[in-house]
């Protein structure tokens, strides 16, 4: 019984060991000069692209008119607590929305519906959203982040 105990110990060792040289990563020793350099080389390729304001290595300069998104302004209301209420409604049906201050003196709150990737998105959906926000003379604008 003493000899079967130490057979699976050391089948036990084993496998461990086995296990520890597959899964475990190597050492690998590091040049910390090479990865300065490196660093520094993208670090470069990033300005210059910026500066280029075209394709390199695989970058391309985005601007911030490349993330237009298109919003449906359902309401504009007078309280703020009406506002939010109809905001939850929306959401609650399954549409993004929010409430911003509108206007010059700032007492007025719109209701918006969104954003959307495209218009279309709105047009498609618009019965739906005129239902949930109570409104069929709203307006589709561009939301800008």
């Amino acid at each position: 019984m003493h000899s079967e105990r130490l057979i699976g110990l050391l089948a036990l060792i084993g496998t461990f060991t086995l296990a520890m040289y597959i899964f475990y990563p190597a050492n690998k020793q590091v040049d910390i000069n090479s990865i300065k350099s490196k660093q520094s080389n993208i670090k470069t390729e990033i300005i210059d692209t910026k500066i280029d304001s075209s394709i390199k290595g695989g970058f391309q300069i985005f601007t911030e008119s490349d993330f237009d998104f298109f919003v449906y302004r359902a309401h504009v209301l007078s309280s703020k607590e009406n506002a939010n209420k109809l905001k939850i409604k929306i959401n609650n049906g399954g549409y993004p929305a929010f409430v911003e201050v509108f206007g010059d003196k700032k007492e007025l709150f719109a209701v918006y519906v969104g954003p959307f990737l495209s218009e279309d998105d709105i047009v498609n959906n618009m019965s739906l959203i005129q239902e949930l926000s109570e409104s069929k003379n709203g307006e589709i604008s561009r939301w800008k982040l």
